[in-house]
């Protein structure tokens, strides 16, 4: 009898593998079955249930496969909808919850958010490979949000390239207790990017996810 569970999942031949065996298809199915009926013994023939059963089989299979091509085809047509849905992003400027800014032509703000008043916050501002490039120091911070502005340059004093930069904060109350601050970055929209299935908006040299946009203007 055919083994069915040898035939391919999607119910269709496919391309033979050169450094292997194929996958049995529709067309090997009934190849197998017109054989095996062709062959076999007059005087003991085989039960008509049993031709049934494959028979029962080899369609569920490809309705299977067209199931799974209509299944296919409504994810692609929901990818292109979100993709045609973000374009109205483009040009737009988001916030996300990262401790990231963008340095173009020698300026960048950085923004943060902090939980309560803060007699002092340092911001170290780090490269792509996570070196101390500056640290930027202000007194005085007061709950909510806060920007602090980057003139560009490191430690020494040198203009650094235009890029994304991260950086971390410390923030410390009048009585030298900690207090919770998150960044805040705010990027243009360039375009927007499919990456691994997902529409994504493009903003820099990098992607975000559209649910981690927390404000757009």
């Amino acid at each position: 009898m055919v083994d069915v569970s040898a035939l391919s999942s999607t119910g269709t031949s496919s391309t033979p593998d050169k450094t292997g065996p194929r996958q049995l298809g529709q067309d090997d199915f009934l190849t197998l079955l017109i054989t095996q009926l062709k062959n076999q013994d007059p005087l003991k023939p085989t039960d008509n249930t049993e031709f049934v059963s494959q028979l029962a089989q080899f369609s569920q299979l490809e309705q299977t496969a067209k199931q799974a091509q209509l299944l296919q085809k409504s994810l692609d047509a929901q990818t292109a909808s979100l993709q045609f849905t973000l374009l109205p992003m483009v040009g737009r400027q988001v916030s996300i919850d990262r401790p990231l800014t963008q340095l173009e032509n020698g300026q960048a703000s950085l923004t943060y958010a902090l939980e309560k008043d803060a007699a002092r916050v340092q911001i170290t501002i780090l490269d792509q490979n996570r070196h101390v490039v500056r640290a930027l120091d202000s007194t005085g911070r007061q709950t909510g949000l806060n920007q602090i502005s980057w003139d560009g340059k490191d430690s020494t004093g040198t203009v650094v390239p235009p890029g994304i930069y991260e950086y971390a904060i410390s923030a410390v109350d009048q009585q030298g207790a900690a207090v919770v601050a998150k960044g805040r970055a705010q990027f243009t929209v360039t375009g927007v990017r499919m990456e691994e299935g997902q529409a994504k908006l493009v903003v820099g040299p990098i992607t975000v996810n559209p649910s981690e946009i927390v404000e757009v203007r």
